[in-house]
């Protein structure tokens, strides 16, 4: 089960989707006003409110950052994904007052500005495919951050204050090279709804995860996990979750059971045995055991 959905084609409408999502509690986004090239904003500059610079060949070439970004007083979104020429991103980006997705993924950057802990409207920002080996520090200061992707960078560990990012409700941290969560993010991400992990060599389920009570989806996929803890299963709100490809997992929490909101498990490609598979099917309410893969 592969959930790496965001690539630089059709980025607009990927954009657009999770700024729309139902995960956010938000209204359904007013139309947006799209324009593909600074020139093109400049034209309807007080109505644009998505600047879409992105770049699906991935450039290298040097990428000058769009500047004078109060003269677009509605822009919410804006992307210069696959810009790998970009650097570092200027200070004047918080010129963009109203800006609510920042989707820098796929262009190489080497830092984010101290400002953009200036702007209170941004609630998704895309860092995936930037070969990051540390979370920038101005990120642990997003205090309205709801979605944050840093899939496919090569991060280790996040620092500590992470937990500060309260807001957060979407974490997509697949194919990294994690072997643990911070403590502080098991309380501090206490509005976090989807957490995903695949891909990170985990040996065993962050002890953090299984405070978070607001958790709704889990994917733990393609990891290195040998045993699930029983309070995995004591979430209350957890109803999703991927366990497929951890090849050294031959069973699940004798309290599986107990988990009455659960509607889908995915544990193919494990080493759970036949009698095994049996007992967590017999466990299961029957409308999950159409939703199990095993």
């Amino acid at each position: 089960m592969n959930f790496d959905f965001f690539r630089p084609a059709r980025v607009a409408t990927a954009i657009l989707a999770v700024a729309g999502a139902g995960c956010f509690d938000r209204e359904v986004p007013r139309k947006q006003v799209i324009a593909r090239s600074v020139a093109e904003a400049s034209t309807n500059a007080a109505a644009v409110t998505f600047l879409d610079l992105h770049s699906e060949g991935g450039d290298a070439a040097a990428f000058d950052f769009p500047g004078d970004l109060e003269r677009f007083p509605a822009l919410s979104v804006l992307s210069v994904r696959g810009r790998r020429g970009l650097g570092a991103v200027p200070e004047s980006v918080a010129a963009a007052k109203a800006l609510e997705t920042l989707d820098l993924a796929d262009t190489g950057l080497s830092g984010l500005p101290e400002s953009l802990a200036s702007m209170p409207a941004l609630r998704q920002l895309y860092l995936s495919d930037n070969g990051l080996s540390s979370l920038p520090a101005v990120v642990s200061r997003l205090a309205s951050l709801e979605y944050l992707n840093l899939d496919r960078n090569a991060l280790e560990s996040l620092p500590d204050d992470v937990g500060a990012l309260s807001a957060l409700k979407w974490m997509r941290l697949n194919r990294n090279r994690l072997a643990d969560l911070p403590a502080s993010t098991g309380k501090g991400w206490r509005s976090i709804r989807k957490l995903y992990l695949r891909g990170n060599g985990l040996k065993k389920v962050p002890e953090a995860v299984l405070a978070m009570t607001s958790l709704e989806e889990l994917d733990l996929g393609e990891n290195d996990l040998s045993e699930i803890p029983p309070e995995l299963c004591r979430l209350p709100n957890l109803h999703r979750i991927d366990l497929d490809s951890n090849p050294r997992l031959a069973a699940l929490p004798e309290n599986i059971g107990e988990m009455k909101g659960l509607t889908h498990l995915f544990v193919f490609r494990c080493a759970l045995p036949a009698e095994e598979q049996a007992r967590v099917r017999a466990a299961l309410p029957d409308p999950v055991r159409h939703f199990i893969a095993f």
